[in-house]
């Protein structure tokens, strides 16, 4: 990453931890953050870059509307190689994206990477710090269960490709645990974005 922003912070966790409530916590206080997610919805919209691509790998999972991600992941359950062939397509578009982010927002102090899978694809080294979203198992699969389209099936197949919470914690910088309260967690991330300005100085 470029030295300008002068911190680049990088913020993971697994699926329903809580990063997107965090990352809306320090879009709160100023900080530009961009998340993965959002660039991926961009990228299979109607005429989006990747759908173009996918639709004539993978005519099956796009619609009018563009790549139907809930048709995608039932792909990916008859054959997980079939993930690896997506994201042969997709990372590059991404990559191009970030460093879009990074070009727009170059004099902000502090921008935020939002990477689920910052460690698994081992990107670390692209941050000057790395802070993990965690809650409890009990509190990840409550959640993961209440959203729209989401099947048991489909956890267990996210949950696969992503490291173990264990290890996503030995290796954080910076931690936040979204089991205890919102107000507990803004507190949370108000005083690590105190710490980086601090570095800063």
């Amino acid at each position: 990453m470029s030295k300008n922003p002068r911190f680049v912070l990088g913020l993971t966790g697994s699926i329903a931890m809580g990063k997107t409530t965090v990352s809306n916590m320090f879009r709160d206080l100023g900080v530009p953050v961009w998340c993965a997610d959002n660039a991926v919805k961009e990228l299979y919209q109607k005429n989006g870059t990747a759908t173009n691509i996918i639709s004539k790998a993978f005519p099956d999972v796009v619609t009018e509307n563009g790549v139907d991600r809930g048709k995608l992941r039932n792909l990916i359950h008859t054959d997980n190689r079939i993930l690896k062939n997506i994201e042969a397509i997709v990372h590059p578009l991404l990559q191009n994206s970030k460093k879009n982010f990074l070009e727009t927002n170059k004099h902000h102090p502090l921008v935020i990477y939002d990477i689920p899978l910052l460690f698994e694809k081992e990107l670390e080294n692209e941050f000057d710090s790395v802070l993990v979203v965690t809650a409890s198992n009990i509190t990840q699969k409550n959640r993961v269960l209440g959203r729209k389209n989401m099947k048991n099936k489909d956890f267990q197949l996210i949950k696969r490709n992503q490291l173990g919470e264990k290890e996503k914690i030995k290796r954080a910088d910076f931690l936040i645990n979204t089991d205890r309260s919102l107000k507990e967690t803004r507190q949370d991330v108000v005083k690590i974005h105190k710490t980086i300005n601090q570095l800063l100085k």
